[in-house]
């Protein structure tokens, strides 16, 4: 859910459209993916997991393409954020890496795929995700080439190629480019860097819009499903930063394994059920609801979901500019010269240039579209302290208030979904059906 294009500015006007394209990220990985249960080395239940019989033999060659590019970028998120401790991901196709010049970068076809950051220098990654039925060597030194892009990134960073494979069994393998990583001996730097925690969104400003961004469907689910939420709290124990968590190697925590939060749930049985009795449980109220069609809740916490409205409401009035600009810089023959010569070289179809001014209502909607993402990319490269402030802003604040400051109705406490699998980060929660998991 968090890993991919940014579409939420153009679904703030239509909240409900949020949750089809949840289901429509999820499905492909619930559709043609199983468990198989085994024994570990030491004796214990283990599981591999594996493509289904609908997979393996029923289903076509594009259907099975459009699925590893889904379980390439997931698998390489939940690497990278869950595993590395970058921050959540921005697709390179909607911001820029740090020291690059836009022009050159709106002109490079084959971009990596995700750009991230982590805390440890060089602070600067770039990903690409690969995936395949039987991964292949090509496929790789296609994604290598992908991260080769001297003379346009400049400044430090690290190259990162993950590789999915479902040949046997589901497994990965990562590539990471040295280069820029400090020396620690002759084979100290042949190993990815090991488990580490993510920047804190609670003081690094980018940490938390990316946050925010990676987190754009879940709120926009729960605001157009808002009548149904309910608070679920969550123990202290699935915010890392807090000094009295123990350091573990994954970002998220599970809340049926998880001590802090039974503590915390078995405190407030007797209490009112409004979740402003919550205050000083010494937890994480998440405001939660169910996506419809999925099998799943998700919910987040107070000062995310303020962060969230906040950066939305901003990105909603640089998307409306976006559409006016779009079409004046498509009217001007130099910048349109220039902007199409950069669309040929990505395979996008242009109009023949002519002697008058080309009609905007005329172009092929992916011509407008791709005007469109132009624009709100360069203005959101413009206008990003203004996104950072917004969203800084929003965070703050939703520490302040009470949910009923933030929603339209006092939400009720549910002590979690019966029969569902549950998860946490210090602002994000997901329960699972069980049903899910087969």
């Amino acid at each position: 859910m968090t890993v991919g294009r940014d579409v939420t500015p153009w679904l703030a006007n239509v909240p409900n459209l949020a949750e089809l394209e949840i289901v429509s990220r999820l499905s492909p990985l619930r559709a043609y993916l199983r468990r198989v249960k085994g024994r570990g080395s030491d004796g214990h239940v283990s599981y591999r997991v594996v493509g289904n019989e609908v997979y393996q033999h029923g289903t076509e060659i594009t259907a099975k393409g459009a699925f590893s590019y889904r379980i390439g970028m997931t698998m390489a998120e939940w690497l990278c954020w869950g595993q590395l401790g970058m921050g959540h991901s921005l697709h390179a196709e909607d911001s820029y890496p740090p020291h690059t010049d836009p022009t050159l970068w709106d002109v490079t076809a084959r971009k990596p795929d995700l750009l991230g950051a982590h805390p440890i220098e060089p602070t600067s990654w770039l990903v690409e995700a690969k995936a395949q039925r039987r991964l292949s060597k090509g496929k790789l030194q296609e994604g290598a080439r992908q991260l080769a892009l001297d003379g346009i990134v400049e400044g430090p960073h690290r190259r990162v190629l993950c590789g999915t494979s479902l040949e046997d069994c589901l497994f990965m393998t990562v590539d990471i480019d040295t280069r820029d990583m400090p020396s620690t001996g002759s084979r100290g730097t042949d190993v990815p860097p090991g488990p580490t925690l993510p920047p804190d969104p609670a003081t690094d400003d980018e940490a938390l819009y990316r946050l925010a961004r990676a987190s754009m469907l879940i709120y926009l689910a729960l605001k157009s499903n808002e009548e149904h939420a309910t608070v679920v709290p969550v123990g202290a124990a699935a915010d890392p930063q807090r000094p009295q968590v123990r350091r573990r190697s994954s970002a998220v925590t599970l809340i049926e394994s998880d001590e802090s939060s039974a503590r915390l749930r078995s405190r407030i049985v007797d209490l009112p059920q409004g979740s402003a009795e919550l205050s000083g449980q010494m937890g994480i109220d998440m405001l939660a609801a169910e996506v419809r069609g999925a099998s799943i809740t998700v919910g987040m916490s107070r000062r995310l979901f303020a962060a969230c409205r906040s950066l939305i409401l901003t990105e909603a009035v640089l998307a409306e500019r976006a559409e006016f600009e779009a079409e004046q810089a498509y009217r001007d023959p130099m910048t349109r010269r220039t902007v199409e010569d950069a669309m040929r070289s990505q395979g996008i179809p242009t109009v023949r240039a002519s002697a008058s001014p080309p009609r905007w209502e005329r172009a092929e909607p992916e011509v407008r579209d791709w005007w469109r993402l132009r624009t709100y990319r360069r203005l959101t490269q413009e206008h990003r302290q203004d996104l950072l402030t917004a969203v800084r802003s929003g965070f703050e604040a939703g520490n302040e208030v009470s949910w009923t400051g933030l929603v339209d109705r006092e939400p009720t406490i549910k002590l979690g979904p019966p029969q569902q699998l549950e998860a946490a980060t210090a602002d994000t929660y997901l329960a699972i059906d069980r049903g899910m998991i087969v």
